[in-house]
């Protein structure tokens, strides 16, 4: 639609152009022209003005703007109609631009009703026809055409999200039956986008080989959700290419982790342990993704790898996003290494030091916290505060908030007092 209103304007520009040059155009000049003067100087128009027919004056019918649209159609508007004649050109070219993308709009309308009752005309053909077959019951398979075939796809793939086992078997074979294999790898190379998302979902629920090097090549574009929808299909056919590719797209920082964490899932466990090995392959500072993705999924199996990254790791922010895991996954054990960043150099380390003790922490910690009240940067004061509040509670925090006497210390505690 919008390009179609941009061709309209485009088309109507030049005319409007030229209607507003020539009603705008002052009279002398029209004269001028049409006598064919314009450009010669005003002595030699002197010398040859007795030998030419006299010009009009200004003012004149004759000498008026609109003399040639009176020549042209006998009409012999004044000099005062212009901006009128003007405006009813401008109001006929947007009712004009109106009533077209009205037309358009209801031919969109139109068409999209079309397409929602064929879809629910197909429905209710065929959803009859693969329940009875997940229920076990060897109902005859009606005609499906061509054009039919993407909406199969969709009402298959809802279906299958449903069931599981023998139900699941079953729906596979009436795909099968119908070879919709063939038609799956075929919009993998379509240029619907829409299609080949359900192909490559549907490659993945049959266990495609054939759509692998599709795929893969699919993986390689690296676009945000058909390069994650590929992964999530190799992980599923072939977990050794399933990983490879996870492996590349791990490569880019500009992956979304919750997007990450969703293809990882598909692969199992044996996806979860491929991380592991990552990690320990990548230089300091670029497992940051990687350890926010282990977090995200909650694999507290990972806690050993994770502490093992910590030595000699000299990244500070890549430290700050381990600690923050180990806060959220470690027990008792990681406690030790946490006290070891307390004083680090860098305030985002003693931050998430400071917050990950607040969860691992056990009594007598409070002392480790105390003089972190006092440090230089807003956010390490804070997240001390709020880790005092969780080791001790409210009552305790209140005391010493009492006792004590360096003014920022004092403000952040009230602070965290004052957000219960």
């Amino acid at each position: 639609m919008k390009r179609v209103r941009f061709a309209c304007l485009r088309a109507a520009a030049p005319a409007l152009l030229g209607a507003a040059l020539h009603f705008g155009a002052p009279a002398g000049a029209a004269a001028a022209r049409e006598d064919g003067l314009a450009l010669k100087p005003a002595r030699e128009l002197s010398l040859q003005r007795d030998s030419r027919a006299p010009v009009a004056q200004a003012g004149t019918p004759e000498g008026s703007v609109l003399a040639p649209i009176r020549s042209l159609s006998g009409i012999a508007p004044t000099a005062s109609d212009t901006p009128a004649v003007l405006l009813a050109v401008i109001a006929a070219f947007l009712a004009t631009n109106i009533l077209a993308l009205l037309g358009f709009s209801l031919l969109a309308r139109s068409l999209r009703e079309r397409r929602e009752a064929r879809a629910a005309r197909f429905r209710g053909r065929w959803e009859p026809v693969l329940y009875a077959r997940m229920a076990g019951d060897k109902v005859p398979l009606p005609p499906l055409a061509h054009s039919e075939r993407t909406l199969f796809i969709e009402l298959w793939l809802h279906a299958l999200g449903y069931v599981r086992d023998e139900a699941a078997d079953e729906l596979t074979a009436v795909a099968r039956d119908l070879e919709m294999a063939r038609h799956a790898l075929e919009l993998l190379e379509g240029r619907s986008r829409v299609g080949r998302l359900l192909a490559t979902r549907m490659a993945a629920a049959l266990r495609l080989e054939q759509a692998i090097s599709a795929l893969q090549r699919k993986v390689a574009q690296r676009r945000p959700r058909s390069s994650l929808e590929a992964a999530k299909a190799l992980l599923k056919i072939s977990p050794a290419r399933g990983f490879a590719s996870l492996n590349e797209l791990l490569a880019h920082l500009e992956w979304s982790p919750g997007a990450m964490a969703g293809v990882v899932r598909t692969g199992g466990v044996g996806a979860a342990r491929m991380l592991w090995t990552l990690l320990a392959t990548l230089p300091p500072g670029g497992g940051k993704q990687v350890v926010r993705l282990l977090e995200l999924l909650e694999d507290h199996e990972a806690v050993p790898a994770l502490r093992e990254r910590l030595r000699d790791n000299g990244d500070a922010e890549e430290i700050a996003v381990i600690l923050h895991a180990l806060g959220r996954l470690g027990g008792s054990p990681e406690r030790a290494a946490v006290l070891g960043f307390l004083g680090h150099g860098h305030w985002l380390v003693r931050m998430q030091a400071a917050a990950a003790l607040g969860a691992l922490g056990l009594p007598g910690d409070e002392g480790r916290l105390e003089p972190m009240l006092r440090d230089p940067h807003w956010w390490v004061r804070y997240r001390a505060a709020q880790a005092l509040s969780r080791l001790t509670g409210a009552g305790e925090l209140r005391r010493l908030r009492v006792a004590q006497t360096d003014r920022y210390a004092g403000e952040i505690l009230d602070r965290v007092l004052a957000e219960g």
